[in-house]
């Protein structure tokens, strides 16, 4: 019995539906397996893996998928059989790119006796400080000279590796592969391998604790820093801060949870969910950043942050929900087996058969009075679209958590599905200098909100009475 997903992955093929892949744990002493998500059958275990409860990372080349666990060698599958990649040339990582069409591994989970148990010799066989390479186009071929040393003498090992693409668009020319450490960002520039290849540190204060944050975006590559969010540009300039609005709260998550938070870029958007607070266990809490050209950067337009949802990973999938065949946003549930459909109109939730459905809830910038004056909320509401009789919960939080308005709506019963709604709702007038909405459903089905409407009215109050000034 499968207990948790560890890690998702899909295969895609052209001319082919995507297939969904996960890694997972599982009930009574069994190691991990490896699982086909089958309709209506769910998660469908196709191959035994020997590790237990390890961190994998996965990537697809050339239509096969490859799995490192930093204890073993890769494995690969190719859509009908895995195999494990030879153990006498391909070496043991912890994280996988594709960067100039060859695999890229780094980083290693092995003990000290572990390296040695394996025929090696401590510590100049361990890959903790490495990134390996195999021949281009061919992933069965590592010439053990092809790599590149990171040890950077602090003690930290690789955590994550990174392509950040030259151009405009996120498969651009790929010059630039980034290797972090929790403390450090180093790059090597240029084509592996050949005479113009250079190795810069950008950052050693800043580096990345999460590899599952590491998106390559038209801006830069994105991650997340143990204290904020961070934009490495093209132009391999040291990584920017652009995480202001969740800085706070990703500074004070403990180092080894960090290590789960996950990211994801796709549609014009980088989603990234994290713990809510320090003392959470799981990523609770989900920020999402508009990338589009013509907006970013401005630190001004992420959006959240949103509830409901515990994100272990985030990926792209492509079946028959989707009508025009693009690829949609999926999600596993940290600690469960269960998959979300996200961001999908008509899909609500589970990408199961069962319509379990997903709780969400969207909180708007807060909204600050003209002037920093106080001021009284009037009035507050949205237009968007509903099916019928579906509920709704708003909360009005007025300077930062002082003071909160909790109400709750349902569309009339009569109501067409199609037809746009307007919800106002009049609080008790509560003064305040700020106030921010949220709205939260737990509905199988549709809801679009396309505006938010919020009416305040000033309040009156006598002029402060000056030094050698007269008052009547």
């Amino acid at each position: 019995m499968a207990a948790k997903i560890l890690r998702i992955q899909t295969l895609k093929r052209d001319g082919q539906d995507d297939v969904e892949l996960s890694i997972q744990t599982r009930d009574g002493g069994l190691t991990d397996a490896l699982f086909q998500w089958i309709n209506p059958s769910g998660w469908v275990m196709i191959y035994e893996l020997p590790g237990t409860s390890l961190r994998y990372s996965t990537v697809q080349f050339n239509e096969r998928i490859y799995i490192a666990d930093g204890k073993h060698h890769m494995y690969k599958y190719d859509g009908g059989s895995v195999c494990q990649l030879s153990t006498t040339i391909s070496p043991v990582v912890q994280y996988l790119v594709v960067f100039q069409n060859r695999i890229v591994g780094a980083g290693d989970a092995r003990t000290q006796a572990e390296v040695v148990a394996d025929g090696g010799t401590w510590p100049v066989d361990s890959n903790r400080d490495r990134v390996l390479f195999s021949e281009p186009l061919d992933e069965t071929t590592w010439n053990p000279n092809s790599f590149i040393d990171f040890n950077t003498g602090i003690g930290e090992v690789i955590t994550g590796l990174g392509v950040n693409s030259l151009n405009s668009s996120t498969a651009g020319a790929q010059e630039q592969l980034v290797v972090f450490k929790d403390h450090f960002v180093g790059v090597n520039k240029g084509t592996l391998e050949s005479p113009n290849q250079e190795l810069d540190v950008l950052s050693s204060q800043r580096g990345c604790p999460a590899h599952n944050t590491i998106a390559n975006t038209p801006f830069g590559l994105m991650f997340m820093s143990t204290d904020t969010m961070c934009l490495m540009p093209q132009n391999g300039q040291e990584p920017q801060d652009i995480g202001l609005p969740m800085g706070l709260s990703i500074k004070g998550i403990p180092l080894n949870i960090q290590r789960d938070c996950a990211g994801f870029y796709f549609d014009d958007a980088y989603h990234l969910a994290i713990p809510a607070s320090a003392t959470a266990t799981t990523n609770n809490s989900e920020w999402e950043l508009d990338l589009r050209q013509v907006m970013f950067p401005s630190q001004d337009m992420w959006y959240g942050p949103h509830s409901g949802d515990t994100i272990l990973q985030y990926e792209t999938f492509r079946d028959t929900p989707s009508s025009d065949n693009n690829p949609y946003l999926i999600a596993a549930q940290q600690n469960t087996t269960n998959m979300w459909h996200l961001n999908t109109e008509g899909w609500y939730g589970s990408m199961a058969a069962v319509t379990t459905a997903r709780t969400s809830t969207q909180k708007w910038p807060r909204l600050l009075m003209k002037g920093m004056k106080q001021a009284i909320l009037d009035a507050f509401g949205f237009t968007g679209t509903i099916n019928p009789s579906v509920a709704l919960s708003a909360t009005v939080d007025i300077d930062k958590g002082t003071q909160q308005y909790t109400p709750t709506w349902t569309a009339p019963a009569s109501t067409s599905s199609s037809k746009p709604m307007y919800m106002l709702l009049r609080p008790t007038r509560r003064p305040g200098h700020d106030a921010q909405v949220s709205v939260s459903h737990s509905s199988w089905s549709d809801i679009i909100v396309d505006s938010l409407y919020i009416r305040t009215k000033p309040v009156g109050r006598q002029s402060e009475k000056q030094k050698s000034s007269t008052q009547t």
